[in-house]
Parts: C-alpha cells; sequence; structure tokens
C-alpha cells in the first residue's frame, strides 16, 4: 500500500463524522501544552476524506492552522478495511457511503465509522508554529 505524507491546507479536509465536543476540548488543551501535532490524519487520496482524525482536524481548526499533516491513501486498497464501532447507529457503512456522506456535506454520529489500516502508521511530530 501506498501512504504519503504531506502538509494540506486545512480547508481541503472533508469530514464524514460528528466529533464529541468533550474530547475537542481536550485535544486542543494537549495540543497547545506540546506545541505540536504526533499523529497525522489519515485520509483518502482523492476526495480529501478524512477517515481518522476528526479530532485532531478540528482541533488544529480551533487553534486557527491554516495546514494540517497528513497519511493520504488509496481508500479501495485492501490494507484498510471498513467496519462500525460497537453500539453505532448505524451498523452497516461502505466506503461509498463515507464517500458519499463526506460529499453531501453530511454527518454520521461520533464513532460510527472504524477505519482499520494493516500498516504502520508513523508518528511524526509537527509543531503548531509549522501549521499557522
Amino acid at each position: 500500500m501506498k501512504l504519503r505524507f504531506e502538509l494540506l491546507e486545512v480547508s481541503k479536509l472533508k469530514s464524514h463524522e460528528e466529533i464529541r465536543p468533550e474530547l475537542l476540548d481536550s485535544l486542543v488543551r494537549e495540543i497547545q501544552a506540546d506545541g505540536y501535532l504526533r499523529k497525522p490524519v489519515l485520509v483518502e487520496d482523492r476526495h480529501y476524506v478524512i477517515l481518522d482524525g476528526h479530532h485532531r482536524y478540528e482541533a488544529l481548526k480551533k487553534l486557527g492552522c491554516r495546514k494540517i499533516p497528513v497519511y493520504l491513501v488509496d481508500y479501495f486498497d485492501d490494507a484498510i478495511y471498513l467496519t462500525t464501532w460497537p453500539g453505532a447507529k448505524h451498523t452497516h457503512v461502505t466506503k461509498d457511503d463515507v464517500l458519499k456522506m463526506a460529499g453531501s456535506g453530511g454527518l454520521y454520529p461520533p464513532k460510527t465509522t472504524r477505519h482499520i489500516v494493516n500498516i504502520e502508521l508513523r508518528e511524526v511530530k509537527v509543531k503548531l508554529t509549522e501549521l499557522m
């Protein structure tokens, strides 16, 4: 599987899932205290749909960042498996459903989709000052 690290404009990314406000506030404080983001957001490489990292994305937006560290991936590669979290309202979601949701501007409830990636996603520390 091909994995590409980039710093993208925050405005290019599309969400497909709501966030939990209490988790967002906690993450914003953590990123501010650390001064960097350590885990890039996982993003589909054609439409820039966030697969994993909605809270990190929203936290960086809240902090006023213009750029975001991402791993771009081919969503339809067999190394990426999609399932739903236990207790999710939607129990069956396909990759096409995720892309359609993001394209429509709609959002699934928090913690609906669960993307399992069968490759190592290395930590990459990026200073907040590089993202402003």
